[in-house]
């Protein structure tokens, strides 16, 4: 039985897997993602901004579909004003542009050389 077993991590090393680990290690708390929400007694294991509610007599975290409904419908939002901002980016420099080009024309700013 012992030969069996070595010879399947000799097998499985020289294949790339790695042998498996005899106990789960522990994973550190602040590596986690997730919080435990308790509601009615019981304790779910969910992202922080993932909602637990009751619906017709079942308590849990909202449906999948719902949640990523939410976080699809916040990142839109931010992409719009992000959109807008780089919008008014564009105009600012568009108008710095034209300043530019309007100074070097009358001869007005400090040419190299001029103090």
């Amino acid at each position: 039985m012992r030969a069996a077993r070595g010879l399947g991590v000799l097998l499985g090393a020289a294949l790339g897997f790695a042998p498996a680990p005899l106990a789960a290690e522990p994973v550190p708390a602040e590596a986690s993602s997730t919080v435990i929400k308790k509601k009615d007694g019981l304790r779910f294991n969910v992202p922080p901004d993932w909602p637990v509610e009751e619906r017709n007599g079942a308590v849990g975290p909202i449906p999948i579909e719902e949640y990523l409904g939410r976080k699809f419908s916040s990142l839109e939002s931010r992409l719009r004003v992000l959109e807008q901002q780089i919008s008014s980016f564009e105009l600012r420099l568009r108008v710095l542009e034209e300043e530019g080009k309007r100074s070097s024309r009358s001869g007005g700013g400090l040419r190299s050389g001029e103090q």
